[in-house]
């Protein structure tokens, strides 16, 4: 008899241990930005979550109708001229820029902000520079952009990134950029 009480005592006790949330504080969401992002980024292009990613090479026209589509706005667009690689367009989109070439998407640039992460789960402003470290490949680089660093992805793609006050990631750009190093 004393085993059973036992056996049923413990899981009231550990139930109790933890703090049961009340109407006024509901269950904390999942902290995944994956989980979150209307659309993800990777090494290799982006693309609205759920969806087959779009590839650099992919038309102007196809990657802003998916990307406006996913995030509900329209693009602010630009244009330099003077980049590095060659004149470059850009579509903004929030926090994400993405830079395309000859009408193709090239690159893009991610800032903090909501509703874009990478395939797994780095977003700038959230992801702190020593987590980064610990859970993926990072190589500190030395350039004239404070903080740049790169870091392997987990299908061994290659994210450059920025911590410029060396606690959190600032930003993201894979592909063709247009910074002046």
């Amino acid at each position: 008899m004393m085993r059973k009480s036992l056996l049923l005592a413990l899981p009231l006790a550990l139930a109790a241990c933890g703090e049961t949330p009340t109407e006024s504080e509901p269950i904390a969401a999942s902290a995944d930005p994956v989980e979150h992002a209307k659309v993800l980024v990777d090494a290799n292009g982006l693309g609205p979550a759920g969806a087959e990613p779009f590839r650099f090479g992919t038309a102007r026209a196809d990657v802003d109708a998916a990307i406006g589509d996913a995030l509900g706005i329209a693009a602010e667009k630009s244009r330099n001229a003077e980049c590095g690689a060659g004149p470059m367009d850009f579509s903004q989109f929030g926090p994400l820029q993405i830079a395309y070439m000859d009408g193709e998407l090239r690159g893009w640039f991610l800032r903090e902000g909501e509703g874009v992460a990478t395939s797994d789960g780095v977003q700038p402003g959230t992801t702190t520079f020593d987590g980064l470290k610990l859970e993926k490949r990072v190589r500190e680089l030395d350039t004239t952009l404070e903080g740049e660093f790169e870091y392997t992805t987990a299908d061994y793609g290659t994210i450059t990134g920025f911590a410029e006050d060396g606690e959190t990631v600032t930003a993201l750009q894979a592909g063709i950029s247009c910074f002046f190093r």
